[in-house]
């Protein structure tokens, strides 16, 4: 009997400990569109502070890109364009930027988000 409380009282606290975890669970869902740019503008910093492989032949990276990324009607982000006046600059910043799997709700379907990168190399 003394064996069988004790093991009610593991599985009581076990599904009190399993249950707070969900509870508290994160929603990162933007609540408004200035959340979710915000949301991708971290993405894109935080994808930018990595390092580098440097596998161009031209290693100049100096210059300023104007990106638009854009949510799809299926809610996937998607890269739309990249204009400046390094082709490597640009290159390099197209293939980080779509090696991201980014979503988000449909309801922010067709908006889209500008951003300016400015690279300089000492």
């Amino acid at each position: 009997m003394k064996n069988i409380k004790i093991k009610l009282i593991m599985l009581f606290a076990a599904a009190v400990i399993f249950s707070a975890g969900i509870v508290k669970a994160e929603n990162n869902e933007p609540s408004t569109l200035n959340d979710l740019n915000i949301q991708i503008r971290q993405e894109l910093v935080d994808l930018f502070k990595t390092p580098v492989p440097l596998n161009f032949q031209d290693k100049n990276l100096n210059g300023e890109t104007e990106v638009v990324i854009s949510v799809e009607k299926n809610g996937k982000i998607t890269l739309k364009s990249v204009e400046g006046e390094n082709n490597v600059l640009k290159h390099m910043i197209s293939e980080k930027i779509e090696s991201l799997n980014l979503w988000t709700d449909i309801k922010y379907a067709g908006k889209s988000f500008s951003y300016r990168f400015v690279s300089q190399q000492d």
